[in-house]
């Protein structure tokens, strides 16, 4: 081991001081004047001139290879200054000779050299771009290990060739590994009847929403993102899958408890006009029996115990419905979720909807969900009302005013002619079943808020009210 250690020292060494190139260039120039001195101060009677060839070679690695002819030249005159008696032609004979032998040595060490550093250079790169790989590959592996949705790849036969954790974990499994090699067609037929696509159809990259099967064989809704890639018997799939039971199961059940509300609402519109025909026609049939003295009449009772039986069916009150439970929300939310479903229908029709939010405004006491409803309908409204307007514009400003947040919605719209009849049920002439603002108003008074109409002298404006928290959210 300390052997072995000297060694790598001694190489590390070795590498620096031939990278130094003014190092290796004064260790060149040492040599010559070496070999000089030797050949001056002992008078030898033969020539050194092969020793030559070690500088020369030494200076090939670190310069051009235009300038090893120089470096052969400067080492082969040095050379011939030391040559025995000769003619004029040898000596210049033997130059050249030695100059075209130390270039020809010097311009291969340079090659051998240069092509050597290049091949380094390569190295490095390639050692360099394993490195990136190695360390993006194993970002990637910890985020499809860490990620909670399940992420597949599957062959051109339909077999799973790699599935994260999440994916064992979606559809039943406990061994990391239990998952490989299964038929995908067994938990989603979906992505089989996608690998099945003609070969002309190449890079599908699509989303669906399916429904897939654990080990169990448990159904599960799934929303899924897929590509196909690659071609014959290359061609793979790699999907993204996502388990959405826990928002069917909540979004059926906020469904459900809306259709329950609405339907109560309705029920106590319908009960309480029954109400009021009932009560029309007990006091005719007052009038009838107090001038035609029908009390022993045993139809007209018949008819009285109709009316009476009529009037407790139709005693649902709406204010004995259970009231919805209030919750902490964000105004700046409820306009984000609105303006995501609106939106768009103003923009096809040509307008625009426009939020006026303070920055100081609290957070609401409210259904989230029935006040997001309420604002639906007067935006339909609006935009129904707008339709052969010149300027469509939905415009909702939000004021605090102590305890209460008040909501004003206003459109450029022809306005209302008469407002007496807006909130009542079943109102003639409104379109649809007449309904809509008197189920809104009764779903803002089941957080304890309210909605009323306000002239204006242009277009028409609802106001909504709903109580406010002790606490006020800043917006960013």
């Amino acid at each position: 081991m300390f052997v072995r250690s000297r060694r790598i020292r001694w190489n590390v060494r070795t590498r620096t001081l031939l990278s130094n190139r003014t190092a290796v260039l004064c260790a060149a120039a040492g040599m010559v004047c070496s070999i000089a001195a030797l050949e001056w101060f002992f008078d030898l009677s033969y020539s050194l001139g092969l020793l030559y060839l070690v500088p020369v070679v030494l200076a090939s690695t670190v310069v051009a290879w235009w300038q090893v002819p120089i470096v052969a030249m400067i080492c082969a005159f040095t050379r011939g200054q030391f040559d025995l008696e000769v003619s004029p032609l040898e000596h210049w004979l033997r130059f050249t000779m030695a100059t075209v032998a130390y270039s020809g040595s010097g311009l291969l060490v340079s090659q051998i050299t240069a092509s050597r550093r290049t091949a380094l250079m390569h190295y490095a790169r390639l050692r360099f771009e394993q490195r990136l790989r190695h360390r993006a590959e194993s970002q990637l592996r910890l985020l499809a290990e860490s990620s909670p949705a399940a992420i597949l790849t599957i062959s051109n036969e339909g077999t799973i060739v790699a599935a994260n954790r999440a994916a064992h974990l979606m559809l039943g499994f406990e061994d990391k590994d239990s998952l490989l090699d299964r038929a995908v067609g067994d938990y989603f037929p979906i992505f089989r009847n996608a690998l099945h696509l003609g070969p002309d159809i190449e890079d599908v990259r699509t989303s669906a929403t399916t429904w897939a099967k654990r080990e169990d064989q448990t159904s599960f809704p799934a929303s899924t993102w897929f590509s196909i890639y690659g071609t014959g018997s290359q061609r793979n799939l790699a999907a993204i899958v996502v388990d959405n039971s826990e928002e069917v199961r909540d979004r059926e059940r906020m469904h459900y408890e809306q259709l329950a509300s609405h339907s109560q609402v309705l029920a106590g519109a319908v009960s309480h006009e029954i109400r009021n025909l009932c009560s029309a026609i007990a006091v005719v049939g007052s009038n009838l029996d107090r001038r035609l003295k029908l009390k022993n009449d045993l139809d007209f009772g018949a008819l009285k115990n109709l009316i009476e039986a009529l009037g407790r069916l139709a005693s649902f009150d709406l204010s004995k419905r259970r009231r919805m439970q209030p919750v902490s929300v964000s105004l700046p939310e409820i306009a984000q979720k609105f303006s995501v479903i609106v939106d768009q229908d103003w923009s096809d029709a040509g307008g625009r909807v426009e939020w006026i939010l303070p920055p100081d405004l609290p957070r609401l006491e409210a259904d989230p969900h029935s006040l997001l409803q309420v604002l639906l309908n007067l935006s339909q409204n609006a935009l129904r009302a707008s339709a052969y307007s010149e300027r469509k514009e939905l415009r909702l400003e939000a004021e605090h005013r102590g305890e209460i947040v008040t909501l004003k919605v206003s459109d450029a719209g022809p306005g209302v002619s008469d407002a007496s009849n807006l909130f009542k049920a079943f109102t003639p002439g409104s379109e649809g079943s007449g309904l809509g603002l008197y189920i809104s108003r009764e779903m803002a008074k089941s957080f304890d808020g309210d909605l009323r109409y306000v002239p204006t002298n242009e277009g028409c404006c609802f106001e909504i009210t709903v109580p406010a928290t002790i606490y006020a959210e800043v917006l960013a």
